[in-house]
């Protein structure tokens, strides 16, 4: 990746449907070097995809939670694959410490929290033990910017 790739993963950062002849003009590049470098990172897997962000609370998901669970040995995979299956699980991490896994959920309400995605745990085999976490407020969620990558000499 150069500086022109850079450049155009910035844009679309900022705003995924920005045309690629407006951010050919904004860079002083061809069109079709920017529609040609943005099909090749998507391809290559550097652009996972394009989406919108949306408001949770616009939205009416007002609660964001953060679970940890303890699994039992060799019962990851299993665990995560069934995990994937639930809708309001958004992202599902592996940790050193304190937990085997963290998930972050985003759920209407506590009732659908507690029967979409709590009950559903807390019968999985394999998982030993869950802990949950209610948030009351975000104060910031931003998406990856490119820029922040530290240059190596």
């Amino acid at each position: 990746m150069d500086e022109v790739d850079i450049a155009i993963l910035e844009q679309l950062s900022g705003n995924c449907r920005k045309h690629s002849t407006v951010i050919a003009n904004e860079l002083g590049v061809a069109t079709s070097t920017v529609h040609k470098r943005i099909e090749k990172m998507h391809a290559s897997g550097v652009i996972k995809e394009f989406t919108i962000k949306v408001d949770p609370e616009v939205v009416g998901f007002n609660i964001t939670t953060f679970i940890g669970i303890d699994l039992e040995p060799n019962k990851s995979a299993s665990v995560i694959e069934q995990l994937n299956g639930i809708d309001d699980i958004l992202e599902i991490y592996e940790l050193l410490e304190p937990y085997d896994l963290l998930l972050k959920v985003k759920t209407f309400d506590v009732y659908t929290l507690k029967e979409k995605v709590l009950v559903p745990i807390s019968g999985m085999e394999g998982i030993k033990k869950s802990e949950s976490i209610l948030t009351t407020k975000c104060h910031k969620e931003e998406s990856l910017s490119i820029r922040k990558k530290p240059l190596i000499p």
